[in-house]
């Protein structure tokens, strides 16, 4: 990749050899889409192995024999992905590569579409720009998520552990059914920044920040601008808003023991 007026631009170091296409389930506007890009990349790009989800392909199994299933750890196999839907697409389609992630291409075919950057009718000149590598990249940072309990144990359920979790939105802590307000303790880089009293709070990315941590009253955040959003959720305290952080902040919520 090389750094152009802001953004970076893709440089592939051969044609790309495998896309993966994700699409929203249960709908047949992206059925109908993922049918007509599949075709046209198949005919137009014969050494391009199409991936799809094993639903997806046994779904379409008549229609799109020549599709690829593969195990889910698609990092190493994927050089670019497609989805097709709306902001859920996109999450999902993140939470299939639990550290580096491809390249991605969005068509807008959902209910939301913040994330979304393509018109689907321009689906054959997009196309054919990644894959001649005559594309823009806008680089979108995702937080790493771990659960503790108090004793600095790792939180189990069922008797196993859960895993670290790379989320691309927001990792909101709240007060659950509970009808009363919970207080958080919010430590950064092992400093007390402040104890919250509300119903919750929530640490976003630039991308997570048009999401939950707006309708709480949180600002917008350009991609480009690498910040960590913390963002209570009805503070008790009118005097705590937003606050912006650097990118490589650790950030450790505890509930307070009392609670």
């Amino acid at each position: 990749m090389s750094y152009c007026s802001g953004n970076y631009s893709i440089k592939w170091k051969g044609r790309p050899n495998n896309v993966l296409i994700v699409k929203k389930p249960n709908d047949i506007k992206t059925e109908n889409a993922l049918v007509q890009i599949a075709n046209w990349l198949h005919e137009s790009q014969p050494d391009l192995n199409i991936i799809v989800e094993p639903d997806v392909a046994e779904h379409f199994q008549q229609q799109l024999p020549f599709v690829h299933v593969i195990d889910k750890d698609y990092t190493r196999t994927v050089d670019f992905a497609i989805t097709l839907g709306g902001d859920g697409t996109m999450l999902h389609l993140s939470s299939l590569f639990p550290k580096a992630a491809p390249p991605v291409i969005s068509f807008s075919l959902g209910t939301l579409s913040f994330l979304m950057s393509f018109d689907i009718d321009k689906y054959k000149q997009v196309l054919s720009d990644m894959i001649t590598g005559q594309v823009g990249l806008m680089m979108r940072m995702r937080l790493f998520c771990s659960l503790h309990q108090q004793s600095g144990k790792r939180i189990e359920v069922e008797g196993t552990e859960v895993d670290d979790r790379q989320v691309m939105n927001e990792v909101t802590l709240h007060r659950g059914r509970y009808p009363h307000l919970t207080t958080i303790d919010c430590f950064v880089d092992d400093q007390h920044l402040t104890e919250c009293v509300a119903d919750g709070l929530i640490v976003s990315t630039p991308t997570g920040s048009t999401a939950y941590s707006l309708s709480a009253g949180g600002p917008i955040v350009h991609p480009s601008v690498q910040s960590l959003v913390l963002t209570p959720i009805c503070p008790r305290s009118l005097s705590f808003r937003t606050v912006l952080l650097p990118p490589s902040s650790n950030i450790e919520l505890k509930v307070n023991k009392w609670f």
